[in-house]
């Protein structure tokens, strides 16, 4: 990184590290005290690996598209050698790759993961790699390379791409960035931000978060990515690892692209406790003994608009839920999202209970994939448990 960037400075700043303390795996970490706001690494655009595609185009082709297009490009650009220009960071891309359930899980693990949407993307998307290996064999062989190779490549993608979103041109850009894609994730501990920057001896540039921020595209102005010391941290001391947050993501994204679950409580993940309107109608009269006529129904219609799926965190509730118990239904909205809270769990939503997560995760046998599969149940039921005044620590388990 320091050939490509022209910068002699960043191994006096940051080194890799093959054993980093977030996860036990490689990652980046300090070789000297860093100072917030101190610049670690400036990528310049030429060395990101870009693919655009319709904003919102979520389906089997669309990812056929993007992320098999890229990983196609990846190992056409592994077989370029050292002629590359990124081939120091293609050389250490991981190997293997992070093990996803549309990419690795068999049909036993995909079944343990017990969300039928989720293991209907991983089947999505797990066609879409199908008919990619179909499309680019030709261009595979050209170069040597196999089928278990354009699975390698693609699980690096979705691991590793950040995504900048276009709201005005309605597209979405993926974005591979060298040596910042080094970087582990923790999103209550990070001590580094990541960031676009246009012109950067003129302008501030803005901060990425969530998604990359947006930048009015410019042929004057050069752009790069940073990695930068949180300005709003502490000093990172030498040999502390470099963590940044890949974004405010439930665990179906993490399961699904990147192979792990966050360690702890992720407040960002999610539970659909009712579909639309019929479900809470139908609960409401089952649990609390109402029939709602269908001028209440229609004003339910009006609380939740054109999206009526109820989702509650770990610690929150959908406002329009409260909105609806308060106004229309005049039933406290955590004695509605209590008792449905209650239903899934003993209802026939799972096959399995807590205890019987907690014992699988503690088998010293159980299979990694499938392992991954019962931590992502687990944690969907903690998002339940909540509401009823538990934790998971009752049943033995600890973050």
């Amino acid at each position: 990184m320091a050939r490509a960037t022209k910068d002699d400075g960043v191994a006096t700043r940051i080194a890799l590290t093959e054993r980093g303390r977030a996860f036990g795996t490689r990652g980046v970490e300090a070789v000297r005290d860093l100072a917030p706001g101190e610049t670690l690494l400036r990528v310049p655009w030429g060395l990101v690996v870009e693919s655009a595609s319709a904003s919102g185009d979520d389906d089997d082709d669309d990812d056929a598209r993007w992320s098999s297009a890229m990983a196609m490009t990846l190992l056409e650009e592994l077989s370029e050698g050292e002629s590359n220009e990124r081939a120091a960071w293609l050389t250490r891309l991981p190997r293997p790759a992070p093990k996803t359930p549309a990419l690795d899980f068999d049909d036993e693990a995909l079944r343990e993961i017990e969300d039928e949407s989720v293991v209907d993307e991983a089947l999505a998307v797990r066609r879409a790699h199908e008919r990619a290996r179909e499309a680019y064999g030709e261009r595979l062989a050209a170069i040597g390379a196999t089928v278990e190779d354009l699975k390698w490549a693609t699980a690096v993608v979705h691991s590793r791409v950040f995504t900048r979103r276009d709201g005005a041109a309605e597209r979405a850009t993926r974005l591979l960035v060298p040596g910042v894609d080094m970087c582990n994730h923790d999103a209550a501990r990070f001590n580094a931000i990541v960031r676009v920057v246009t012109s950067p001896e003129t302008c501030q540039g803005a901060a990425a978060t969530e998604e990359i921020a947006e930048i009015a595209p410019s042929s004057t102005m050069d752009k790069f990515f940073e990695l930068v010391v949180d300005p709003d941290g502490e000093t990172v001391e030498a040999g502390e690892e470099i963590l940044i947050s890949y974004g405010s993501f439930p665990n179906d994204v993490w399961l699904m692209y990147f192979g792990f679950i966050p360690r702890g409580t992720n407040v960002n993940d999610t539970f659909v406790i009712f579909e639309n309107v019929d479900e809470l109608v139908a609960h409401v009269a089952d649990e609390f003994r109402r029939d709602l006529d269908a001028t209440t129904r229609a004003r339910l219609r009006d609380v939740f608009g054109d999206d009526a799926r109820v989702k509650i965190k770990v610690d929150s509730v959908d406002e329009k839920l409260i909105e609806a118990c308060d106004d229309v239904l005049g039933i406290p909205w955590l004695d509605v999202v209590a008792s449905r809270c209650r239903a899934l769990l003993v209802g026939g939503r799972f096959r399995t209970k807590i205890k019987d997560d907690v014992a699988a995760l503690a088998d010293p046998n159980v299979s990694p994939e499938t392992a991954l599969a019962v931590e992502f149940r687990l944690r969907k039921k903690q998002i339940l448990i909540a509401p009823l005044g538990q934790t998971l620590e009752k049943y033995g388990f600890s973050d």
